[in-house]
This record gives C-alpha cells, structure tokens and sequence, in this order.
C-alpha cells in the first residue's frame, strides 16, 4: 500500500502502538506528525527513523488532555505540511486491576481527562481539519467489548470514543471521510505489558485465553492500521474492528 502524498498525525507516537503505525506509514511514504507529551527524546528517534525512510517529519509537543494544545499540535501540521490526511487518536493511558469499589475520584479524573476527553477533542478537531477523502482512526481496546474484573474503569474510559466514532462517520461521511475504531487486545511489548516477560502470570493467563497462541504486538495493531489509512478500507466506516486472536478474556 502506498501513501505517498499523504500527512499523517499520530498522536501518542513516540512509544508503543503508536510508534509502530506512524513507522508503518512512513515506510509506505506519508509524511509524519509526531507527538508526545513527555519524552523528547523517544519521538526524536521515530522522527529520525521516519525520515531516513525518505519522507519528511516532524515532531510535536502537545498533552492530548489540553485542548488548545490539541487545536496548536493541528495548526502546526497544517501549518508545515499544507493539510491532514490520515489522524490516528492512539495516545492514551492503562490503569488497570482495581475493582470498582476501590477506584478513586482521582483514578477516574485522570483516566477520563486521557482517555475520554483526548480522543474527542482529537477527532473534533480531524473532523475541522482533514482533507476530504481522509481517514480518522480511534486506537479503543478491547477492554470494551470483553468486560473483565479490574477494568472497569479503563474500559469505561475507553467505551465513550467508540460512540463518537459512530457519530462522526454519518456526520462527514459526505466530505469520503471515514471514522473507525481499531480495537486491539492485549499488546506484548506494550501499555502495561512493556518489558513485561512471558512468565508474567497475568501475561500468561492471557496468552492461555488466545487461540492463535500469542498475543497482538504493535506490528500487527500497525497491520490493521495501514489498512484502515488506505484506499482499500473506504467502504468501512462508523465500525469497530476487534483484533484479539478470538481471546475468551
């Protein structure tokens, strides 16, 4: 799949799932918007890695819970590239093991300023500011779809998103845009699972639950991503792809 000519904005691209699927559209040939909240460093490295691909690529500080920082991180990309095609609301954060009795005010503020209020005002503003034709894709988890004890905070704050999307493809779904939630499980080397070993016990239990033998790594999330950012995927949209390996969990 080729994305030559086209922009794409990551956010929470500097680690993890979104640091494999703004490599994969670099490598495809869209130039990058990275951001990040914190690390300078780790971005700088994708945008090293991105640029050596042959595409340009920039990174951007912006705290996806702020939403002037959300409306600068999208000035800025328009700002040095002319346009936005493909936005992908990935950045995110994993609290999880706590049982509902024991969640705090504080947990759920934090959780909800993240993981709710970011992807919305992220995809408020790719509905404002993607060109016709463009791809918005929510990064959900699949905490949603498989209620567990302990997530019932994550999972909340994750569900919400997931609505918007549906919302939002009838809403621009004139100007070609598409909206779709990817929705993957568990992600070794990644979330709550970075530098986190097979022997794990709760990491074991899940990869006990797949019947394909293991769990997702970012490649594959990227996988899915590419898709969903291309030509092929047009007619999919206001959807929710679950990627887990079929996991009972």
């Amino acid at each position: 799949m080729s994305l030559h000519g086209k922009v794409a904005l990551v956010t929470g691209s500097s680690r993890g799932i979104g640091r494999a699927i703004a490599l994969r559209y670099a490598e495809r040939g869209a130039d990058l918007v990275i951001n990040y909240a914190r690390d300078a460093a780790a971005a700088a490295e994708v945008q090293a890695i991105a640029s050596a691909a042959g595409g340009k690529a920039i990174t951007v500080k912006a705290d996806v819970s702020d939403v002037d920082q959300i409306d600068q991180l999208f000035t800025t990309a328009i700002e040095t590239f002319g346009k936005v095609d493909i936005v992908v609301a990935n950045a995110g954060i994993e609290k999880v093991d706590i049982p509902v009795t024991e969640i705090t005010e504080e947990d759920f503020d934090l959780l909800f300023r993240i993981n709710t209020k970011g992807p919305f005002f992220v995809m408020r503003a790719a509905a404002r500011h993607i060109a016709d034709g463009g791809r918005i894709i929510n990064i959900s988890s699949s905490s949603t779809a498989r209620p567990h004890p302990g997530l019932g905070l994550y999972g909340t704050s994750k569900t919400a998103p997931k609505y918007l999307v549906r919302v939002l493809a009838q809403e621009i779904g004139h100007r070609k845009v598409t909206v779709n939630s990817l929705v993957p499980g568990p992600i070794a080397g990644a979330g709550i699972f970075t530098d986190v070993n097979d022997t794990d016990p709760y990491q074991k239990a899940l990869l006990d639950s797949v019947p394909l033998g293991r769990l997702a790594t970012p490649g594959d999330v990227a996988d899915i991503a590419e898709f969903l950012a291309g030509d092929q995927s047009f007619f999919i949209t206001g959807e929710e792809i679950l990627m887990n390996g079929g996991s009972s969990n």
